[in-house]
């Protein structure tokens, strides 16, 4: 079964570690728009020429018809699969299992690419590129990697996009995690870097954190794609609540600023803190840390109040591995402090 941080069961008696999300919460400005969408909640949503297509493109510099929006990342995923109809796909693990959901229940073939601890989940660009084979009609890639963190340079991904051309696949392209890294700019891909090869998934709910307004989108330059998958959703798919939060979004590129630059503080901060009792996290960049430990650490943790992401239910993923999002430092501080009391019990 798929499962992902956030568990709601703990999340009240618990520092929540699992999700990902920002700590510096969802802006006010995008709370008083997400507030505003409750007026237009007598209606069924609509969308207009101008509203958040036109601003999501702006932000991202495409075409307005160039973008597609979703209720989240899975629904974008299902929504893709079921107008491609992919027979084999690509997949690295450990890997956004959201994706996999789609897949399976479109009975597809997944080829996994299986990475491995002692390189520190790193994928060899190489092998990877043996992997993609004419059958494959899509390849899944998270940048940076989840839950390991791992980020991958443009020249390799650039490499991979040109793969998929040769082969006529798909790259599909997470970069969902990217918002948080300092150097984004110098790494990400834009929609126009393969005609139609390329398709790019971003979202809102990590950076602004509001995972309870689903809220994603992908860039693709082939129009005729994202046309049907907008005929693949159901009308009204996302609220009139979310589009507003959506176009608020698009307008604090301050705010992505000043969160970029704390969460590289504190996990810099966190990272020191975990070394000095003897863990050493894989070598990565994002908003979360995936490192090593004993088996039973999550439940030793709940009982101290902090939720970890376990990962063991991963595909391929051994016991001992878990993910920590970045936090503030107060909060920071505490996770270290459980985790310097299990180590002691080792």
């Amino acid at each position: 079964m798929v499962q992902h941080g956030g568990n709601l069961f703990f999340q009240n008696a618990c520092i929540d570690f699992s999700a990902n999300i920002n700590f510096l919460g969802i802006p006010d400005t995008v709370m008083q728009a997400a507030r505003s969408g409750l007026v237009a909640a007598i209606q069924y949503p609509k969308e207009q020429d101008g509203t958040l297509s036109g601003h999501v493109a702006q932000w991202e510099g495409v075409e307005p018809e160039q973008v597609f929006y979703g209720n989240g990342v899975s629904e974008i995923a299902r929504s893709l699969v079921q107008v491609l109809q992919p027979k084999k796909v690509l997949f690295p693990t450990p890997g956004f299992e959201e994706y996999l959901r789609p897949l399976s229940m479109a009975q597809c073939e997944i080829s996994y690419f299986y990475t491995k601890p002692e390189q520190e989940f790193h994928i060899p660009l190489d092998a990877f590129l043996e992997s993609i084979t004419p059958d494959v009609d899509l390849v899944f890639f998270c940048n940076p990697s989840n839950p390991a963190a791992v980020l991958y340079d443009r020249d390799f991904l650039k490499a991979v996009l040109e793969k998929c051309v040769q082969v006529q696949a798909r790259l599909v392209l997470d970069e969902c995690g990217l918002d948080f890294v300092e150097h984004a700019p110098d790494i990400t891909m834009c929609a126009g870097d393969a005609d139609g090869a390329l398709f790019i998934v971003k979202d809102f709910t990590k950076m602004f954190a509001m995972p309870g307004i689903r809220l994603a989108y992908g860039l693709c330059t082939d129009t005729e794609l994202v046309n049907r998958m907008h005929g693949a959703v159901l009308p009204g798919s996302v609220s009139a609540v979310a589009r507003r939060a959506g176009i608020a979004c698009t307008k604090e590129r301050d705010f992505v600023n000043k969160t970029v630059e704390e969460t590289a503080k504190e996990r810099r901060w966190l990272i020191s803190q975990l070394e000095s009792i003897g863990i050493t996290p894989v070598k990565g960049e994002a908003n979360y840390i995936f490192f090593k430990s004993r088996p039973r650490l999550h439940a030793f943790s709940i009982m101290r109040g902090i939720m970890l992401r376990d990962c063991s239910n991963f595909e391929g993923m051994p016991q001992g591995y878990y993910r920590a999002a970045v936090r503030s430092r107060e909060e920071n501080g505490k996770l270290a402090d459980v985790l310097r009391q299990w180590q002691e019990q080792a």
